[in-house]
């Protein structure tokens, strides 16, 4: 783009950061600017009473402020975005709001951080936002109390993916645990393995698909993937009498989350066709025995 910054161009992070000084000096900078500065201690009493801090020097000066964001934790930090949001929206009017939470958006953005600003000012992690989407879309397909223990089992790896930090290992724990408690569902004999998969889920593509042989194909090569994602999830599974592994890597863990998101929709999917269905007499007389 002609006119730009050369480090936003080409010196751009290969990660998000969580933090990063930069963009609190800057969004500090901005307490100074007049569009905030003249509700600056209205700003402060209503800073204390929201989220019980006081800002340096009771938040009477610009400088205060600039302080405060510069040190505080993270999680204040944060939360700062949003309580200036909500003050500068009820108390001095919609275009102050806006100005803000699109100045400190545009920061974020530059300074490449880990975060998102929603329209009400609440920022949230980007990769929680994009596990969230994957994650409602799967919740959609869930609602009956027969999944409350896969719901659960999302909630919680949600709860891990918003820790500070992120516990991806845990997040990812979690949504295998999703998936491994829906396929017992449908299978209650059969345990969460490549073969299992192959044996209990091969004969249902081929009825559900019957009449449609490329979707039919299609779905093989999914089979095909759903094997190989519980393959790589075991590789952080807890095993007992075992060393606790690592981390894995943010980027993989939330690839893996969002696959298995998806997994679920289509598990629940052929879930329903079981229930439905009396072409498979052997699994509805395996689930009757179990239920």
């Amino acid at each position: 783009m002609p006119g730009e910054r050369f480090s936003l161009l080409y010196a751009r992070p290969g990660e998000l950061s969580p933090d990063s000084a930069r963009a609190r000096h800057r969004v500090g900078m901005l307490f100074r600017e007049p569009t905030l500065s003249g509700h600056i201690e209205p700003m402060a009493a209503y800073f204390g009473r929201n989220l019980g801090i006081a800002t340096p020097g009771d938040g009477k000066h610009p400088s205060s402020w600039h302080q405060f964001v510069k040190e505080c934790r993270i999680a204040d930090f944060l939360d700062t975005i949003t309580i200036v949001y909500r003050f500068c929206f009820w108390h001095v009017g919609d275009p102050t709001a806006t100005w803000w939470r699109e100045v400190v958006r545009k920061i974020f953005a530059e300074e490449h951080l880990a975060y998102e600003i929603d329209d009400a000012g609440g920022v949230h992690p980007r990769v929680d936002l994009e596990f969230q989407k994957n994650i409602a879309s799967a919740l959609c397909g869930l609602q009956s109390g027969r999944y409350q223990p896969i719901r659960e089992l999302l909630e919680r790896a949600s709860g891990h993916l918003n820790a500070d930090p992120p516990n991806y290992r845990q997040a990812w724990r979690a949504t295998w645990s999703a998936v491994d408690a829906l396929f017992q569902l449908m299978f209650p004999s059969a345990q969460l393995t490549a073969g299992e998969i192959e044996n209990r889920l091969r004969p249902l593509i081929t009825q559900i698909y019957e009449d449609d042989a490329l979707s039919q194909r299609a779905a093989f090569g999914i089979l095909t993937g759903f094997q190989q994602w519980t393959e790589a999830a075991a590789t952080f599974r807890h095993q007992p009498g075992r060393p606790e592994c690592a981390q894995p890597a943010a980027d993989v863990a939330v690839l893996s989350i969002s696959c298995a998101t998806a997994l679920l929709r289509w598990l629940a999917g052929i879930d329903e066709y079981l229930k439905q269905s009396a072409q498979y007499p052997e699994i509805d007389r395996e689930m009757q025995r179990n239920s």
